[in-house]
């Protein structure tokens, strides 16, 4: 009997959990805008709690998303690289131009969103800090309900350009069968459409002025993007003819792939049975929203951390632990609570009722 023994090196990740918590972050900015957009242009009335909540997700996510994202460059100051050379064979090249783009129009549009609940004036006896730099905040005192449509279309546009970019450049990776899939950017879109529903859930019980009606609409759309999602996840699964097969083969030989796809599994198993259920009772709404973002945070996990673990070139996986530093569990915590610090200073600003709804 011949033996033959293989030795693989062990070669560390080089896209870090930074790189999950910019597309996580990301994705909650422009599905967000694409909610708000939606429901701006398919509703005689729109909802003011709902875009309200759409402005505060898109412009918080927006803000720490190219945080995370300089964090997982190595050396942030290296970003200028990508406007001192011409790269049109590069994904990541045109995202350096669309991701300022983006970051500017989603500013701009949840400005315009939140604008009405800035206040107008402030007195001279008036020592409520907060409140002046709300009113400052404010640019002055004229109508911009005009600009919030157009600049809606230009930010939805904007947003499909972000998420067609993050998919693409991890799908353009041959070199990795499990990412050199055409299903991961409407897989990616569809998961960040998911959470961003889910934390609008969240919010919306959070921040002051809860709304049932809010809440009901906001269930119709976890409802429509799981189903997107899951309609992805199953075309992927019996279409896809290189990344899915890749897939299954590591689920015969990794034990942590089989309990990554139990863990799929079981998610998508409690999320549809909860979501079968019509008239979803508070707790239950909450159970809901927490589990999808959930399911979108750990289904990119698996996509850019667990998949580099499956050599290039080689056999066998690598082994992969989350360091606890920046690099690891600190990263993770700090940049939610980035997140969760810019919420609250955001739903401070804003605490302002607008005279328009004073006098009804």
């Amino acid at each position: 009997m011949v033996i033959k023994e293989i030795f693989t090196p062990d070669i560390a990740i080089t896209w870090l959990p930074w790189a999950v918590q910019y597309f996580f972050m990301m994705g909650l900015a422009y599905a967000s805008v694409w909610v708000a957009t939606i429901h701006l242009f398919s509703q005689p009335k729109p909802d003011d709690r709902l875009l309200k909540l759409c402005a505060c997700l898109m412009l918080t996510a927006g803000i720490v998303a190219p945080i995370a994202l300089l964090a997982d460059l190595h050396q942030p100051l290296r970003a200028w690289h990508f406007y001192a050379q011409v790269r049109p064979d590069s994904w990541m090249w045109y995202g350096a131009f669309l991701l300022p783009v983006f970051s500017g129009t989603s500013a701009v549009f949840a400005w315009l969103l939140l604008r009405q609940y800035l206040p107008k004036h402030t007195t001279n006896q008036d020592s409520d800090w907060v409140n002046k730099i709300s009113q400052l905040l404010r640019f002055g005192d004229w109508n911009s309900d005009k600009f919030i449509k157009p600049i809606a279309l230009i930010t939805a546009l904007s947003a499909c350009s972000i998420a067609l970019y993050t998919g693409m450049e991890t799908m353009a990776i041959e070199a990795r069968p499990l990412w050199h899939t055409y299903w991961l950017p409407p897989l990616m879109a569809m998961s960040a459409l998911l959470a961003a529903c889910g934390t609008l859930v969240i919010l919306n019980r959070l921040l002051k002025g809860y709304q049932q009606r809010t809440q009901d609409s906001l269930l119709l759309w976890v409802r429509a993007s799981f189903g997107l999602f899951a309609l992805c996840l199953i075309g992927w699964a019996l279409f896809d003819k290189g990344s899915a097969p890749e897939a299954a083969l590591l689920l015969e030989t990794s034990p942590s792939w089989q309990l990554a796809a139990i863990w799929v599994l079981v998610t998508l198993a409690v999320l549809a049975l909860m979501l079968a259920i019509r008239h979803l009772p508070n707790i239950a709404m909450l159970i809901v929203s927490l589990t999808a973002i959930h399911l979108a945070w750990g289904f990119r996990w698996i996509v850019l951390i667990q998949a580099q673990t499956d050599p290039k070139y080689g056999a066998g996986t690598y082994l992969y632990q989350l360091p606890w530093g920046p690099e690891g569990l600190l990263g993770i915590a700090g940049t939610f609570g980035l997140w969760l610090a810019l919420m609250a200073l955001v739903s401070e600003l804003i605490r302002h009722t607008p005279a328009a709804k004073l006098a009804r």
